[in-house]
């Protein structure tokens, strides 16, 4: 069991956030955590590296005299202790504040605590999406899964970098809704969303509650496997590719809460038949997530569209999304005015 860094330097503030430390005084001791984005040796026998977290980037650098108590390797998640110093490599502009930079006394891999107590979306890079806002949004979602099994298995899931990363950057659809990089979030999002408030309208309280709130966050995850093979879109299901996405974690739902797992396999699959029993669930899923789809393609049609038009229609593939708009009283009165004249 790793130890917390905090252990080896009591009375050191604790940065909660990246964003925060060009604030902090020069000489100022402080303890974090962060992504590693990079570390490079230098021909001193220092490192220099990057650390990152979902508001920003640091520099860091690791001198030879602190070098044997730092364990920092790229693409890891670490707890870091120490002191704030001026960055020799930025040149300082009169009336302005010297640049910061860490000077590392120790770097650890991350321990069991801070797994357990942070939030999983605190340490996506913030490199990887331009939707601070979203992102946020999620890491909110993931603070009201209070049921100890469903909240063991979403922030597992998404410690995962492999899911975590590209489910932030990911479009929903390819020409469909959310066509965009972090489409998905957004459309995941709008879901959970609408989910919630449909199953307060419904009366569905928890655990049933939270495992809704999760199988709308986790519903299209499977098109996170089409990002970096985008002809699997017509040969493999999302549905299916969620499971597998998934199935690495779904230990801790089959052992702390079989009928949990089980259930959420059931609205993840997405299947209704009228011979079959199935959830309520189910249903205001599918609903929330066709809102938010036929929402965002109407819309983005519309906006599109000659001030007077009433029909528009979707190109390329997906479900069929052609529209209709009412003319408002004023526009008919104004088109009669016109003709009139």
């Amino acid at each position: 069991m790793s130890i917390p860094i905090s252990t080896y330097f009591p009375g050191s503030s604790y940065l909660f956030h990246l964003a925060d430390f060009q604030s902090l005084n020069i000489g100022s001791q402080v303890i974090m955590q962060g992504h590693v984005q990079t570390i490079h040796q230098q021909p001193d026998g220092s490192q220099v590296g990057i650390l990152e977290d979902r508001t920003a980037t640091i520099p860091i650098v690791v001198y030879p005299l602190t070098s044997d108590t730092c364990t920092i390797k790229p693409s890891t998640i670490i707890s870091i202790a120490g002191r704030v110093e001026k960055d020799p490599g930025h040149k300082q502009t009169a009336g302005r504040e010297a640049k910061r930079i860490l000077s590392v006394y120790r770097g650890i891999p991350a321990s069991e605590s801070v797994f357990e107590k942070r939030n999983p979306v605190d340490f996506i890079p913030k490199r990887l999406s331009t939707d601070s806002e979203g992102i946020q949004n999620l890491g909110a979602w993931i603070d009201l899964i209070f049921h100890p099994i469903l909240n063991k298995f979403i922030r597992t899931l998404l410690w995962d970098p492999a899911i975590s990363h590209p489910f932030v950057q990911a479009a929903a659809s390819w020409k469909h809704h959310h066509s965009y990089p972090g489409g998905l979030l957004r459309h995941s999002l709008e879901v959970a969303d609408m989910m919630a408030s449909m199953m307060q309208s419904s009366r569905i309280g928890d655990p049933l509650y939270e495992l809704g709130l999760v199988a709308a966050l986790l519903h299209d995850l499977g098109k996170i496997h089409h990002m970096g093979r985008p002809f699997t879109r017509g040969l493999l299901d999302h549905q299916s590719l969620t499971l597998e996405k998934i199935a690495p974690h779904m230990h801790i739902l089959d052992e702390g809460w079989p009928d949990g797992a089980t259930a959420l396999r059931h609205l993840l699959i997405g299947y209704e038949s009228r011979y079959r029993s199935t959830m309520l669930l189910l249903t205001i899923l599918k609903s929330a997530d066709k809102i938010s789809a036929a929402s965002e393609v109407e819309q983005t049609l519309f906006q599109r569209s000659k001030a007077n038009q009433q029909f528009v229609r979707a190109e390329g593939p997906g479900p069929s999304s052609a529209f209709w708009r009412p003319r408002m009283l004023h526009q008919n009165q104004a088109i009669t005015s016109a003709e009139g004249g």
